[in-house]
């Protein structure tokens, strides 16, 4: 008898929580909704089905589960039916998206990835604490604060390795080269992620800078590079946004600001709720503009976002030519909405559009199997054709992402290329040669002994392949050693400037530029 009253209890316990929840979702939301059209009697069958759920679950599951965890889990479910974009964000989330956004944390200073089941300093950075004490990039971190770092995840050892500026950490780095592994007490300090990891002169009078995303910092810096680079001399201006999957909105609006006029539109949402529905227009004089000189914006599959923001304004007000490829075409806008002290949901709540009234999102689907993003445009539909509104009156197109005006189609690595960079073996090849071999110079050559050592690391990391692949591959596998010795011996910034000498779509910018130093028939040039 008692035993029946302890289950009546947990019963009754359970349907009242299922009740709370109930009454909570409708009063805090199914309301609302019923002002916008929906029926009272669907919503309220609707969320009695979860209820429900909710109640079996808790009543009836074999050990007895956490609610929060149940809720947390039914909210990322339920966000995920919506598109890729819109998620739930727990205090980890949070943390991520702060970081992401301010540009900062507190850590050691170094890019890491896990190679070979182990913790592997891909680069310091430098001016942090991890540059200071000599850490290395190749260096294993093998223990966090005594405990095994062996097959820890990237994330794991990022949890681990952050904390509060001024805090201290313990790790134990084993060092190609050296026989025993050996200890370090990092005291954390306050990183700044740079948005400009590298800026310089191609040719002589031509400024090329490469942003690598949005935060609060993109603006300032890249008034700083611009102004750096003109007084080294530059004419004109390469701006690399490849690979740069956005970020801050304020950000790309502050960008654009630097080459467009006061006034200019840069972007417009439309949403469905009013408040959706705003201009962002540049406030301020523009620092470099068409006077000063021309300028190309390279784009790729990976500029998304904020990216393709700033290379639709430059495009539709024909301030920038638009070189390398269609990019990704992620052009939805997310809303942090908290809902508890340590959560909040990441919605998409509208859509953005270039000046000239381009939808810059489409279907990248295939992001959940089976399932397609709601959000997308239709994309069987010939691509629509629009008019820039600088004067020229060039012809851009829509249908999603920014189509560049020149398009340089990088080659594909083959299968020898990709299983080499996959594995990670020219790093690790990098590592190897500098120990064996200190002090090389920066005009060092990779000649027949070097590729003999490297064949024989192949040999044994058992990576195979054929006479004709490796005759094929000859000099990318050249070039992708010297990029990683380069990178080892002298840093990142030495390791981009290498890389950018034959970067296809740099030199066509650079030969365009070269070619065409008036603006005007810069962009003629790319109607050709």
């Amino acid at each position: 008898m008692e035993k029946g009253n302890v289950n009546m209890t947990r019963k009754r316990f359970w349907a009242l929580i299922g009740g709370l929840v109930l009454f909570s979702l409708l009063a805090g939301g199914a309301i609302g909704l019923h002002a916008q059209g929906y029926r009272m009697d669907e919503l309220y069958a609707t969320v009695q089905l979860f209820n429900r759920a909710f109640h079996e679950v808790m009543s009836r599951y074999v050990v007895l589960p956490e609610p929060k965890k149940l809720l947390h889990g039914a909210i990322r479910g339920m966000m995920g039916t919506l598109d890729p974009h819109s998620t739930f964000l727990d205090a980890a989330g949070m943390r991520d998206l702060r970081v992401s956004t301010e540009g900062s944390f507190g850590g050691i200073g170094i890019q890491i990835d896990v190679r070979d089941g182990w913790l592997t300093v891909i680069s310091p950075m430098a001016g942090t604490p991890a540059s200071r004490l000599g850490i290395m990039a190749g260096d294993r971190i093998v223990k966090i604060d005594g405990a095994t770092t062996r097959g820890i995840t990237t994330e794991g050892a990022v949890s681990k390795l952050r904390g509060e500026p001024g805090t201290k950490v313990d790790i134990t780095i084993a060092r190609e080269g050296v026989a025993e592994p050996f200890d370090f007490t990092v005291t954390r300090a306050r990183i700044e992620l740079e948005s400009i990891t590298y800026a310089g002169l191609l040719r002589g009078k031509i400024g090329y800078i490469y942003l690598a995303n949005f935060s609060a910092k993109s603006g300032p810096d890249l008034r700083a590079a611009i102004r750096e680079l003109e007084g080294q001399g530059m004419k004109q201006l390469i701006l690399d946004l490849r690979n740069n999957p956005g970020g801050l909105l304020t950000e790309a609006v502050e960008v654009s600001s630097n080459f467009l006029k006061k006034g200019s539109l840069v972007v417009f949402t439309k949403g469905r709720l009013p408040d959706a529905n705003r201009e962002y227009k540049v406030a301020t004089d523009p620092l470099y503009d068409a006077r000063q000189g021309t300028m190309v914006v390279l784009v790729n599959q990976g500029s998304a976002s904020a990216s393709e923001i700033v290379a639709g304004a430059l495009q539709d007000w024909d301030r920038a030519l638009i070189v390398g490829q269609t990019s990704f075409g992620k052009g939805s806008v997310q809303t942090v909405i908290p809902i508890a002290d340590s959560a909040a949901i990441k919605l998409t709540t509208a859509k953005y559009y270039t000046p000239s009234g381009r939808c810059i999102h489409r279907d990248n689907s295939a992001w959940q199997a089976g399932e397609t993003d709601s959000l997308a445009e239709d994309t069987t539909k010939p691509a629509e054709t629009f008019t820039t509104l600088g004067g020229l009156k060039r012809t851009v197109y829509g249908g999603g992402g920014i189509a560049p005006d020149v398009k340089v189609v990088l080659p594909r690595l083959n299968r020898l290329e990709t299983d080499l960079e996959r594995k990670g073996l020219f790093f690790k090849f990098a590592v190897k040669y500098t120990t064996a071999h200190p002090g090389l110079s920066r005009e060092f050559a990779v000649d027949q002994p070097m590729l003999g050592e490297f064949k024989k690391m192949l040999a044994e990391e058992k990576a195979g392949y054929t006479p004709a692949e490796w005759d094929s591959s000859d000099v990318y596998v050249r070039r992708a050693l010297k990029r990683e010795i380069i990178s080892k011996q002298f840093g990142e910034k030495a390791r981009f400037a290498f890389w950018l000498e034959d970067d296809l779509q740099v030199q066509k910018a650079a030969e365009l530029l070269e070619r065409n130093r008036d603006l005007g028939r810069l962009l003629e040039a790319g109607q050709k």
